[in-house]
């Protein structure tokens, strides 16, 4: 029988490759990330994922610096991601909160931005409307060349085709947890039938 060769990336829609073996550096004390990130990446991480609610960017930022002169490593080998948290949704704050985490990081772009959490109904009756606000500033900055892929994180399917709907450009990603204990099928099952990874 003949088996396909499994690749350690996965392809956006976009064609952008992330590396398959990530390293999350959620819970990570800001004194001690840039040494973790860098010990990482020598060990063979290139998927390097933070946030702007872990308070950890600037650290990220140094440990990929000091890995890429040290390793002898480009830019474009180290994939780094990080998210837009809760309290800078909407387009103003997301432009803002963006030129932030990328100074933190002291990068020039980011492989991937993500929408930490949805907008949800329980708690906003303009849910659907902030979502789409918050992504029309991840689609410009996309347009820009500033960020290499879009996407989002802990959508619901309900949330992934609404912002789906009222976008130009529908997430390349929705990071989700999944796993036998906790396996969040509907949302993977929407992704998987429009082409969005989950990561």
């Amino acid at each position: 029988m003949h088996m396909e060769k499994i690749s350690d990336n996965l392809t956006l829609h976009n064609g952008v490759k992330i590396p398959g073996l990530g390293f999350g550096v959620w819970q990570i004390s800001p004194m001690h990330t840039a040494k973790y990130v860098k010990t990482a990446i020598k060990a063979g991480y290139r998927n390097i994922d933070t946030a702007e609610g872990y308070m950890n960017e600037k650290g990220v930022g140094e440990g990929v610096r000091q890995a890429m002169e040290e390793y002898g490593l480009k830019r474009e080998e180290i994939f780094v991601s990080t998210k837009l948290w809760n309290d800078n949704r909407g387009y103003d704050r997301a432009m803002k909160a963006f030129e932030v985490s990328l100074k933190k990081l002291g990068l020039e772009y980011l492989d991937l931005y993500l929408i930490h959490w949805p907008a949800v109904s329980r708690w906003h009756d303009d849910w659907r409307e902030i979502n789409r606000s918050t992504w029309k500033a991840f689609e410009e900055l996309y347009r820009d060349g500033r960020i290499k892929a879009i996407g989002v994180s802990n959508f619901l399917a309900h949330h992934v085709q609404a912002l789906t709907e009222d976008s130009d450009i529908k997430p390349m990603v929705n990071q989700i947890e999944y796993h036998p204990g906790f396996g969040q099928v509907k949302s993977a099952e929407y992704c998987q039938a429009n082409g969005i990874a989950e990561e």
